[in-house]
């Protein structure tokens, strides 16, 4: 099913061009227009919105092929090891304190390792928060020293590693975090992006991104972001699922693990709607 995505994207952006020049938008009919407008408004890429409007009805029917489209895993799994990495700004900090909070809750035993070999103030935010949480920390600078580090916690359900927020096109920082991920160590790997964004910018890191083996990917900042389509046009981009959606500041609390029909509600509804859980959501 994914390569047959893929395959009706590629053509689909062939053919748009063309289509552009021919004034389509003029001769769709006036139900379909309203959904192609409706969904670009969001800031889902055109290619995509044609795609949906394609198979789409009404605002009902649009939701259903969203749903189906849409995948969602549960964030950790059997894997010890969760490394999350993303650009600047993403919220990884945050919300590796959150995943930390919530496996504690379910009686996991958790350790954070901080690999910031840029920025001091980031690692000693995280070493606060293990300090109110009372989960062992350590501060690495490289791949090796990650494994060391590791090593320590043979009695350690679940070891969370944090990573400088760095852009995507940094060399070095991608080439650290792949001989990592590389390894022969059972990392889970989560890719981090805020829904409030600039929508190019996270489409353009697909370049440097699809370079590291990520398993599924995260959401933030929804309760900042203006128009959410970003997260569909991404989902579809890398082909992976999403983990989960921060909705806030609060930690522990504005984290969302939802299914894919809830996904799909956040990213159509309203921006000026309030973000709360519903069937299919837990906190």
């Amino acid at each position: 099913e994914l390569l047959t995505l893929r395959r009706e994207i590629a053509e689909l952006r062939d053919v748009l061009i063309l289509m552009k020049k021919s004034g389509y938008q003029m001769r769709m009919p006036e139900r379909k227009y309203r959904l192609l407008k409706m969904l670009t408004g969001i800031s889902i890429r055109e290619e995509f919105a044609l795609r949906l409007c394609e198979k789409a009805e009404d605002m009902d029917s649009l939701l259903e092929i969203l749903s189906k489209e849409i995948r969602t895993v549960d964030p950790g799994g059997s894997s010890k090891m969760v490394l999350l990495f993303g650009p600047t700004g993403s919220g990884k900090t945050s919300t590796i304190i959150k995943l930390a909070s919530q496996a504690i809750k379910r009686g996991e035993r958790i350790a954070i390792i901080s690999l910031d070999s840029y920025k001091m103030g980031g690692a000693e935010q995280v070493r606060a928060y293990t300090r109110i949480l009372n989960i062992p920390f350590a501060r690495v600078f490289d791949a090796d020293e990650t494994k060391r580090a590791l090593s320590r916690f043979n009695n350690i359900d679940r070891v969370f590693i944090d990573t400088a927020g760095r852009h995507p096109s940094d060399r070095r920082y991608l080439d650290q975090l792949k001989r990592l991920c590389r390894s022969d160590l059972p990392i889970e790997t989560h890719l981090i992006m805020s829904a409030s964004s600039d929508n190019d910018f996270l489409t353009e890191s697909y370049r440097y991104y699809k370079e590291m083996d990520i398993d599924c990917l995260g959401f933030t900042k929804l309760d900042e972001s203006v128009n959410r389509g970003c997260i569909y046009n991404l989902s579809l981009i890398y082909s992976r699922p999403i983990a989960y959606l921060t909705t806030g500041q609060r930690i522990p609390n504005d984290i969302l693990f939802p299914d894919s029909r809830t996904v799909a509600r956040l990213i159509l509804e309203n921006n000026d709607n309030k973000i709360r859980p519903n069937k299919g959501v837990s906190q």
